[in-house]
C-alpha cells in the first residue's frame, strides 16, 4: 500500500508538472491513474504538507504553481534524455548532512547510482569540518554513491573533478554565466563560490583499496531569503536571484548526466575542467600536511595534480591539499 501510495503522489506530480498553471479534475487524474478520487483527494493533501504548491479549486481541480521548485525525483529523471535509468532517488525534506546517509548506506552494499537529495540540512559539511550554510528549499545538498569493490581500476582524483566539471558546465547551461574552479574542486561565479564539492570513501583493510566513494554537492541555487550568514556574505554567492521553476531539479539532471559521461563512460573532460581554472598564475596559499605554504601555482597536469613553486623556488606536484583564496 506505501508503494501504490507514493507511485500515485509521484504520478499526480508528473502530470501535474507536465500542466503547470492549468486545473485537471480530480475525477481526470482519478481515471487517468485507476484510482478513487478519494485516493487522490488523500495524495494531493499529503503533498500539500510536503511542501508542493498545489492549488484546489472546487469544480475545477488540481493545478500545480507555475513557480514552484520543489524537489522531484519524476521531474529529475523526466529531464534526464540519456541515463536517467542509471540513477535512484532518495529526497528528503531535512537531515543533518546527505553524505551521512550515503556514507551509511555505501556501507551496506547500496549501489552506484543512488543518489541522496535533501531540501535542508542542519548540519552540512565541507572539507575540515567547516559548515556547509544549507538553508531550506534554496540549494541543491545532494550526495551521490559510488561502489568500487566490483571496479578492477580506477583513478581516484577524477572522482571529484568529474564532479566538478560536470557541475561547472550544467550551471553554465542553466544559468548562462561562466564558471570558474578553483582546484580541485570548488565552483565559482565572479570569484564568489557557488559550489563546494566533498568525496569522502572507505578504504579495504585488507587490499587497501577503495570500496566506496560519496561524492558530496552542495549549490548554492536561490539567494537565501534572509541572506547569506555573516561570516560567508562577501565569499558566497548564488547562481541566481529568480525564482525560476524547476531550475534545481533540472540542475540535478544535467550534472548527473554529465558525470556518467565523465566517469562511468570515461569521455574525457581535462580541457573542459583546465579551461575553467582561474589560480594558474596566482599566488595562493595552501595547507599541506597540516602545514601553510604561499606558492605560485604554474599548472594543472594530466592527472588533475597541482604544479607550485614555492618561496624557495621548488617546484612540486601536489595531489592534495586545501587552497585558501580570500578565505573560501
Amino acid at each position: 500500500m506505501i508503494i501504490m501510495n507514493r507511485n500515485i503522489k509521484e504520478n499526480i506530480i508528473s502530470i501535474l508538472e507536465s500542466n503547470k498553471g492549468l486545473f485537471i479534475s480530480g475525477e481526470k487524474l482519478a481515471n487517468e491513474l485507476n484510482v478513487s478520487r478519494t485516493a487522490i483527494w488523500k495524495a494531493v493533501k499529503n503533498l500539500k504538507e510536503a511542501g508542493y504548491d498545489i492549488h484546489s479549486v472546487s469544480n475545477k481541480g488540481y493545478a500545480l504553481s507555475k513557480e514552484t521548485d520543489i524537489l522531484s525525483s519524476k521531474i529529475i529523471k523526466n529531464n534526464m534524455p540519456n541515463y536517467s535509468d542509471k540513477f535512484n532517488f532518495l529526497i528528503y525534506k531535512t537531515v543533518e548532512s546527505t553524505n551521512i546517509i550515503a556514507r551509511g548506506m555505501a556501507i551496506n552494499g547500496a549501489e552506484s547510482g543512488t543518489v541522496i537529495i535533501a531540501e535542508e540540512q542542519t548540519s552540512g559539511y565541507g572539507r575540515n569540518g567547516k559548515s556547509f550554510f544549507s538553508p531550506y528549499g534554496t540549494g541543491i545538498y545532494m550526495s551521490i554513491i559510488l561502489n568500487l569493490k566490483k571496479k578492477k581500476f580506477f583513478n581516484r582524483s577524477l572522482i571529484t573533478t568529474a564532479a566538478a566539471t560536470a557541475v561547472s558546465k550544467s550551471i553554465e547551461e542553466i544559468s548562462n554565466k561562466n564558471t570558474q574552479i578553483k582546484w580541485v574542486n570548488d565552483v565559482f561565479i565572479n570569484e564568489k563560490k557557488v559550489c563546494g564539492i566533498l568525496t569522502e570513501g572507505a578504504f579495504s583493510f585488507e587490499d587497501g583499496r577503495l570500496e566506496y566513494a560519496v561524492i558530496g554537492i552542495g549549490i548554492n541555487v536561490h539567494f537565501p531569503k534572509n541572506g547569506f550568514p555573516k561570516e560567508i556574505d562577501s565569499i558566497a554567492s548564488s547562481i541566481n536571484t529568480e525564482n525560476n521553476a524547476d531550475i534545481r531539479n533540472i540542475l540535478i539532471a544535467k550534472i548527473l548526466e554529465y558525470l556518467y559521461e565523465y566517469y562511468f563512460n570515461n569521455v574525457a573532460f581535462y580541457d573542459e575542467y583546465i579551461k575553467r581554472s582561474f589560480l594558474i598564475g596566482k599566488e595562493v596559499s595552501i595547507n599541506v600536511d597540516n602545514k601553510d605554504y604561499t606558492v605560485k601555482v604554474l599548472d594543472i597536469d594530466r592527472t588533475f595534480a597541482l604544479i607550485v613553486k614555492f618561496q624557495d623556488g621548488k617546484v612540486d606536484r601536489l595531489v592534495s591539499g586545501s587552497i585558501n583564496y580570500r578565505g573560501v
